[in-house]
């Protein structure tokens, strides 16, 4: 894990003097720009998303902001939390509201079976406590991106920690 941590911290940081690093929307991206975040999110970060628009704009998303360090509270890339972070996602790549915190986030989502998720679904934890107190977004292949003590980064719902804290899996509701 420690690895694929510094992996991805290299890439974000080498992205820019690469020239793959662009304020572009993903449609006007280069073909090679799009593969290399493709394959980047396939073979290192150990996800496979589809390439559609929507995709893309995940794919976009998820390279600006990985990495950011985590704040209780925060609402912006010099810090933000898993719910503040949850909700910008929506925002921006789905287009859609989010309420500010995961208790009523939860309200919002009807759950399902966690063999049901797809791209986009919100997991939700209780960690050490009868309230939700966590969420992520689902993305594929068991894993999710959330913004955690060790900033906004992509975990797998197979790791001990989350499975012992996973409380239920849920899919937004027209709000």
């Amino acid at each position: 894990m420690m690895i694929r941590i510094c992996i991805v911290t290299t890439l974000i940081v080498l992205l820019p003097s690469l020239g793959l690093a662009q304020n572009k929307s993903a449609t006007q991206q280069p073909e090679e720009l799009n593969e290399f975040k493709i394959e980047f999110l396939n073979q290192i970060a150990g996800i496979a998303l589809s390439v559609n628009p929507m995709s893309l704009k995940l794919h976009d998303f998820i390279f600006d902001w990985i990495g950011k360090p985590y704040r209780f509270g925060g609402e912006s890339k010099k810090g933000i939390d898993c719910s503040a972070f949850a909700r910008e996602l929506y925002s921006r790549v789905m287009g859609q509201y989010l309420p500010r915190n995961s208790r009523q986030q939860f309200k919002y989502v009807q759950t399902i079976n966690k063999e049901e998720l797809q791209t986009g679904d919100l997991v939700f934890f209780k960690i050490k406590t009868r309230d939700i107190s966590h969420v992520g977004v689902y993305l594929s292949d068991n894993k999710f991106i959330q913004s955690s003590k060790s900033g906004v980064n992509i975990a797998s719902l197979d790791n001990s920690y989350w499975k012992r804290y996973y409380y239920k899996s849920g899919r937004l509701t027209k709000m």
